[in-house]
C-alpha cells in the first residue's frame, strides 16, 4: 500500500502544462474620453464623453500559469471640440471661441496580463505608459490647431471576462478605465490636468510557440 500510495504521489507531481510561449492579440471597442485643458495652447480639447472607435494591438510574453508580460498599443481618430480660452504660447492656429475637430489619439505601454484556458475565465490587464494627441485639425478647413503632438503618462486597468476555444485561442470582453496626466503649464490652480478615457474592448489572442512546465 505504501508503494502504491507513493507511486500516485510521484505521478500526481509529475503533470505537465503547455502554454503558448507568445501571445498575439488584435481588436477594436468604444471608448470616451473627458478633455484636456492645454495651457500652452490656451485651449480644451473636449471629446464630450462620447463613443467613438478604438482599435487595439499587443505582444506578450508568457510568465506561467495563465500570466504574461508586453506591451500594448491604441489608436483612435477622435472627434472633439476645441475651445480657445488664451493666446497661445505655441504655433498653430485657433478657433474664435470653439470649433469641431479631429485628432490622432494614441496609446503605448506595458502591460501585464492575468487570464488563459479553456472556457469561461476572468481576465485582469494593468497598463503603464504614454497617450499621443496629435495632428489636431479644425473640421471647416483641415487647419492644424496650436497645442498637436503632445504626450502625457497614461495609466489604466481593465477587469473582464474571456473564453478560450482552445489553449491558443482566447476571446476577451474587458472594460478599461484609465487616467492621463497632463502638464500644469499655463493652467491656473483651479482647473483640472487629467482627462480619464474609458474603453470597452473585444480581442481575439492568439498563442505562439510552446512553454511546458511541471505544476
Amino acid at each position: 500500500m505504501v508503494t502504491v500510495w507513493a507511486s500516485a504521489a510521484g505521478a500526481q507531481r509529475r503533470v505537465y502544462v503547455t502554454e503558448p510561449n507568445v501571445w498575439v492579440s488584435g481588436g477594436a471597442g468604444g471608448f470616451t474620453a473627458e478633455q484636456v485643458n492645454d495651457g500652452n495652447s490656451g485651449s480644451t480639447w473636449n471629446f464630450g464623453n462620447s463613443a467613438n472607435w478604438q482599435w487595439a494591438a499587443g505582444v506578450e510574453k508568457n510568465i506561467g500559469s495563465g500570466s504574461s508580460l508586453g506591451i500594448g498599443a491604441t489608436y483612435a481618430h477622435a472627434p472633439f471640440a476645441y475651445i480657445s480660452f488664451a493666446q497661445p504660447n505655441t504655433s498653430g492656429a485657433t478657433c474664435p471661441i470653439n470649433c469641431d475637430a479631429h485628432m490622432d489619439l494614441t496609446t503605448l505601454v506595458g502591460t501585464f496580463h492575468f487570464g488563459a484556458g479553456i472556457g469561461f475565465h476572468q481576465t485582469v490587464q494593468f497598463d503603464g505608459g504614454i497617450v499621443n494627441y496629435a495632428n489636431l485639425k479644425r473640421d471647416s478647413d483641415g487647419v492644424r490647431l496650436a497645442g498637436g503632438n503632445n504626450t502625457d503618462p497614461f495609466f489604466t486597468i481593465g477587469y473582464g471576462l474571456g473564453y478560450g476555444f482552445n489553449e491558443k485561442t482566447q476571446l476577451e470582453f474587458i472594460p478599461v478605465w484609465g487616467i492621463a496626466i497632463h502638464e500644469r503649464s499655463g493652467l491656473s490652480n483651479g482647473v483640472s490636468n487629467t482627462n480619464s478615457i474609458r474603453s470597452l474592448r473585444v480581442a481575439l489572442r492568439m498563442g505562439f510557440g510552446g512553454r511546458t512546465y511541471r505544476r
